[in-house]
């Protein structure tokens, strides 16, 4: 299978099912999963659930990734991201050796400045803008942790730090897993470095994002509670910020209370998310938006993740998204909405969602799997082909 080649998600676990010799009992058996659920994602009538992908991975011996039909190197190439991370790989290649550079590196605060640069083109979903700094970005915060000393050193490790996050988020989006295990690595390593309690928090919270992609769910709600527990000993340079990572937490424990089918779970963690949240209020810290919508947006995803359409939309009728919101955070509400809507029968809110998703984040909406399937959907269940669908398809690479 080729990854423009227009199948669902349930079509590609058929389609390595096959090849492993395994029947549909076989690998429902292996997975964990009902046949009957099995057989319907597999013939496109009920949607593949982060869960249960992860789970048919596991069980194929395959990746997530293979799944889903990513990276999707064709459309990549044609709008230069694939060219990019090549770089990046090599960047990333050395992390703890200086440089033997003659010229001395720029001051701390100025690469500082880049380093917040990137971090924002990341919240703001501006992947090849952040890409093509970063090489040079990790090298001079390299060199600049093995020749400077005192506080200048602790923030060239923060700023290292930072790089690292904006790597995870690239090639986890783009669909390079081993990049993206990689750069958690590198952040395990830089945050205790960088002196500061939220990096430590910061690496949980993508760590326990791989779990979840791996169906690992136990193992990533413990790193989570632990971050948590070690947070309640520690003091931060920025307070707020740090509550915020809090908040940050509890929300990634109901996503993965979410995908581990545990709705009353999901809706505890959410609780002390809005409890947080309504103390902070909107806060853009450590590379990250923290508040009321983010609780607000989470509940939307982790309904779709239980498969509870109707309860999505009704939840996102409370969601308001501020002006100069995160676009990254705001392009993933109007994907997960979107999928509500396409299988709870409504195409037209469903078109009208990723048409926001677009405006608000097109490098992300084009290249993220939940785009991809909720447009094969739309596709299946229309009966004439509509020139906004069939453009949408056609900018994301679809046949």
């Amino acid at each position: 299978m080729t990854d423009n080649d227009g199948a669902h998600v349930g079509a590609r676990i058929a389609y390595y099912r096959k090849r492993r010799g395994l029947l549909q009992q076989g690998l429902a058996m292996r997975a964990n999963v009902s046949k009957s659920l099995l057989s319907k994602v597999e013939c496109g009538q009920r949607p593949a659930s982060k869960a249960l992908i992860a789970a048919c991975a596991r069980a194929l011996n395959v990746t997530p990734a293979d799944l889903l039909g990513q990276p999707y190197a064709d459309e990549l190439n044609r709008a230069g991201l694939e060219v990019v991370i090549q770089p990046l790989r090599i960047a990333m290649e050395n992390w703890d050796v200086p440089l033997d550079w003659e010229t001395r590196p720029r001051p701390v605060a100025l690469i500082r400045s880049d380093v917040d640069q990137a971090l924002e083109q990341r919240r703001q979903a501006k992947y090849l803008e952040m890409a093509q700094s970063l090489p040079g970005l990790m090298d001079e915060c390299v060199h600049a942790v093995h020749t400077t000393t005192g506080e200048e050193r602790r923030i060239a490790y923060e700023c290292l730090a930072g790089t690292y996050r904006c790597v995870f988020t690239l090639a986890w989006a783009l669909g390079y897993l081993d990049l993206a295990t990689v750069a958690v690595g590198r952040l395990a390593w830089a945050a205790p470095l960088a002196d500061e309690p939220a990096f430590a928090a910061l690496h949980a919270y993508i760590r326990s994002q791989t779990n979840m992609g791996s169906g690992r769910y136990d193992l990533g709600m413990r790193v989570v509670d632990r971050a948590l527990r070690d947070l309640d000993r520690v003091d931060s340079r920025r307070p707020v910020g740090l509550q915020a990572m809090r908040g940050m937490l509890h929300l990634r424990a109901a996503e993965i209370a979410g995908r581990a089918a545990d709705p009353d779970l999901a809706e505890v963690r959410l609780a002390e998310a809005g409890g947080i949240a309504r103390q902070t209020g909107e806060v853009p810290d450590w590379g990250m938006t923290f508040g009321p919508t983010n609780v607000g947006v989470h509940g939307v995803a982790i309904a779709v993740d239980l498969y509870e359409f109707g309860q999505a939309v009704d939840r996102a009728q409370d969601v308001r998204i501020p002006r100069g919101w995160t676009k990254s955070r705001a392009g993933h509400h109007w994907m997960d909405l979107a999928k509500a809507h396409a299988w709870a029968g409504d195409a037209a809110a469903a078109l009208d969602c990723l048409a926001r998703a677009r405006r608000a984040a097109p490098q992300l909406m084009r290249y993220h799997p939940t785009t991809r399937e909720t447009v094969v959907h739309l596709r299946k269940q229309e009966r004439v082909r509509s020139g906004p669908l069939a453009d949408l398809a056609g900018w994301i690479g679809l046949p």
